[in-house]
């Protein structure tokens, strides 16, 4: 079992299929002599009365742009590529080889839906009667993302919204708006709110040609802010002009451990599962192996160094013989 063999189970989201990545799973922690079950789609692992918690999400994003099998790893300087490397397949690795001769009062959960979808999977587990139980025996969590071996305590929240502008259709030498134009003047005032780091990910509006007004136009952002999700929300409700309908895709809220279990550092600008934990009152920390500029993009990889110092750390914190 290794880390090229999870690359080769395609989860891909959207639409992943985790019923392999599943089975995979509970066969590595069952031979590490855990207890395993699967609730809410998650694969739970546990062994003795856990005191600390290790999560990694088992799904990717789509591969788009690579220039090899993204699903057939392969290895160049030290370096191990394929899709998920980074993000977060390295650090499932990097639990299953801490834990592969067992431990003593840890949880694992391998969690689904963190890169698509209105909830997260550790959203949904920490809902379940399982996960709040788990929960109040818990002194510490460590959600693992693309950190450089680093402990982070503190990142935004994320809130992603579908955006339908609409215009006036007809000939383009009126004065009317045209929804593209609307789209255009709003999306420029949402990028220049204070305190919000804004990403246009998506827009279009098709008219009959280029003196036709477009009677209505998409735009998909996303939003991260140390706002509550639900303020962000409301923000972009009122900087919208009338008619124009509003879709929250997902809305996230930030983390902020200002007494974390660890030493750490402090802030990352990519939102995690981190805050789902703190807020189902879990003492959370991010670390993670590999670098979130690899994350998402053609030919990620993770170094085979990092991923034997995040081993060896996930040992140390769980007080695993090295």
């Amino acid at each position: 079992m290794g880390l090229e063999d999870l690359i080769a189970i395609d989860t891909q989201n959207p639409g992943a299929d985790y019923g392999h990545i599943r089975r995979y799973l509970t066969t590595a922690l069952q031979d590490r002599g855990a207890s395993v079950h699967v609730v809410a789609g998650s694969v739970l692992g546990t062994w003795e009365t856990p005191r600390i918690l290790f999560n990694a999400h088992m799904d990717t994003v789509r591969a788009e742009g690579w220039t090899r099998n993204p699903l057939r790893a392969w290895k160049q300087r030290g370096r191990i590529y394929g899709l998920g490397a980074c993000d977060t397949k390295g650090s499932i690795h990097a639990i299953l080889e801490a834990t592969k001769n067992g431990a003593q009062d840890v949880a694992v959960l391998f969690s689904t839906d963190e890169e698509c979808g209105p909830q997260t999977g550790a959203n949904r587990f920490f809902k379940t009667a399982v996960g709040k139980t788990l929960a109040k025996t818990l002194q510490g969590a460590v959600v693992m993302e693309p950190t450089e071996n680093h402990v982070y305590t503190r990142h935004p929240g994320y809130v992603q919204a579908e955006l339908i502008f609409a215009g006036s259709t007809g000939h383009s030498s009126s004065l009317k708006p045209s929804a593209a134009g609307v789209a255009v003047e709003t999306l420029h005032r949402l990028q220049h709110h204070a305190g919000w780091n804004v990403n246009v990910s998506a827009i279009h509006a098709e008219a009959a040609g280029a003196n036709v007004r477009a009677s209505a136009c998409n735009a998909t952002v996303s939003i991260r802010s140390y706002q509550n999700a639900s303020i962000v929300v409301k923000e972009i409700g009122k900087a919208l002009p009338n008619g124009t309908a509003m879709r929250i895709v997902q809305a996230e809220g930030p983390l902020d451990n200002k007494k974390p279990f660890i030493a750490s550092k402090t802030e990352v600008p990519f939102w995690t599962d981190a805050a789902t934990l703190a807020s189902a009152g879990i003492n959370t920390v991010v670390y993670g192996p590999g670098n979130i500029q690899q994350a998402h993009k053609p030919n990620e990889y993770v170094s085979e160094a990092g991923l034997e110092k995040a081993g060896a750390f996930l040992k140390r914190l769980a007080r695993i013989p090295q």
